[in-house]
């Protein structure tokens, strides 16, 4: 054994799941020529699907012939097949690409030394004496398997440490160039898709005391899980969908760090994303240059605020039995509360919203705003249409009941069944309910108390009910399948 102090030349790693101490590490002989770790610019573009893609340019200097070159600062999770490089002027040929997988990490340093000899630290329990025992790495499958003083260990007897010379294993993903370049060329532009980049919308409705209007902010949420620094001199959100070809795998998910950006303040005090329609999907470029640190969730403001007249409809979904007698007892429902208006040119030029999470507030006679409920709503062009769910309603009940049915043929294939559809309000103010009943087969309602309107499968009413009232709606309907 040798005291830990007397062997300069060591790495040590803590443990399998906590990270590398990491000492100077040869490598990378070949190349000679190492370009900035930081891009001179770059446009770093997000889509929603859950990938983005990296545009920068680097600065080349100036030397005529062939030479390798490294590209540090790539994304942990690059699709190597995405990488694309190209000079400026023509003046730059790139023979080829390579982008090295092989991260120094816990795991891959013990495969690297499998069969071999590493340290084990061994800490004396008085003097805390620190000395280094031998050991030969036998496995790492389902944990560590070690050869030490004539036995067998698992697990972590002690802290590992190991020679600094770790082969082709690297700190961060690596890209080497073969280039061939003239005398004149100055820069190169790298490209590349890569997973780890998302973003959504976030939309904030406060409805305003008479329910007649909401306040609607939009925010949008960047999420950078790349495992490097994806500062920006422009940051694009892609909303809609791009169709991706199955099969290219991208590099091992980085670990997550737990970091936020600064608290948001409000949107109308920030610059709103500039928005362009490019094909099918809509781009919002955002105002200034964007930091997006490893690990960080950053929200920036996407809409508003925005006064949206809106209405409320507390919408009741039936399924009526029609090819049998139903059960004569049944449990009465509460209505679901919807809110809904238009998208109609939110901003100068319209505005069509992304997809994304609403969240509604409502506020109390204290002035303070009460979570109303949540909803998720798709993609939604401008003109097009919102509708937002969000809950039931406490006070207002529907109960739905067979009066009568009959078969008009033998088969029981067409039949004739009566329904009442009861609705009680408990609140002291009318409360306008859409009533819609699912119909199988080919259907026609021939007796109704109120007059029905045919959506498709569906036959639907808009009632509305007094205050502490109800109103009672029958109706009977012909099927055949």
């Amino acid at each position: 054994m040798s005291r830990l102090s007397r062997r300069p030349r060591i790495l040590a790693a803590a443990a399998l799941a906590l990270p590398v101490l990491v000492l100077p590490i040869r490598g990378h002989a070949q190349a000679t020529t190492a370009e900035p770790e930081r891009a001179a610019a770059r446009v770093v573009t997000v889509f929603t699907g859950g990938f983005g893609q990296v545009w920068e340019r680097r600065a080349l200097t100036p030397q005529a012939g062939p030479r390798d070159l490294v590209l540090d600062g790539i994304s942990h999770r690059t699709l190597a097949e995405s990488l694309r490089l190209a000079g400026d002027g023509g003046e730059v040929t790139v023979q080829s690409l390579s982008l090295s997988r092989n991260l120094l990490t816990p795991r891959a340093l013990l495969e690297r030394f499998l069969g071999k000899e590493i340290g084990v630290v061994k800490v004396h329990p008085t003097t805390g004496e620190e000395r280094v025992e031998k050991a030969t790495v036998l496995s790492v499958q389902n944990g560590v398997v070690l050869r030490m003083g004539g036995r067998i260990e698992t697990g972590m007897p002690g802290r590992l440490v190991f020679p600094d010379d770790v082969g082709g294993l690297s700190a961060r993903p690596v890209l080497t160039a073969r280039i061939t370049a003239g005398a004149a060329a100055r820069g190169l532009t790298l490209t590349y898709l890569t997973e780890g980049l998302s973003w959504s919308a976030d939309y904030t409705a406060v409805v305003a005391p008479d329910g007649g209007r909401v306040s609607l902010t939009g925010w949008a949420s960047v999420q950078n899980d790349t495992g490097v620094a994806m500062d920006a001199a422009r940051l694009r959100l892609v909303a809609g969908e791009v169709n991706r070809a199955m099969g290219t795998q991208p590099m091992a998910k980085a670990p997550r760090a737990m970091m936020m950006a600064e608290a948001r303040g409000a949107a109308a005090d920030a610059a709103l994303p500039v928005r362009e329609a490019q094909g099918a999907v809509h781009v919002y470029t955002l105002a200034g240059a964007q930091t997006l640190a490893p690990g960080e969730r950053k929200q920036v403001a996407l809409l508003g605020p925005v006064e949206v007249p809106v209405s409320e409809t507390l919408l009741s979904l039936g399924h009526p039995q029609v090819f049998g007698p139903a059960p004569g007892n049944t449990t009465p429902d509460h209505p679901q509360v919807r809110l809904s208006f238009d998208n109609k040119s939110l901003v100068a030029g319209g505005l069509p919203l992304p997809g994304g999470v609403v969240r509604a507030y409502r506020t109390g006679s204290d002035g303070q705003p009460l979570f109303a409920g949540s909803d998720r709503i798709a993609d939604t062009p401008d003109g097009g249409r919102v509708i937002v769910t969000l809950g039931r309603a406490f006070d207002v009940t529907v109960k739905r009941e067979q009066t009568a049915f009959k078969r008009l043929d033998a088969q029981g294939r067409n039949v004739e069944a009566a329904f009442k559809i009861t609705v009680a309000n408990g609140r002291a103010k009318p409360a306008r309910v859409r009533l819609a009943e699912v119909l199988p087969g080919d259907w026609t309602i021939v007796e109704n108390s109120l007059v029905h309107e045919r959506s498709g499968d569906r036959a639907r009413w808009l009632v509305e009910v007094p205050g502490k009232g109800e109103l009672v709606l029958t109706y009977k309907v012909r099927v055949l399948r």
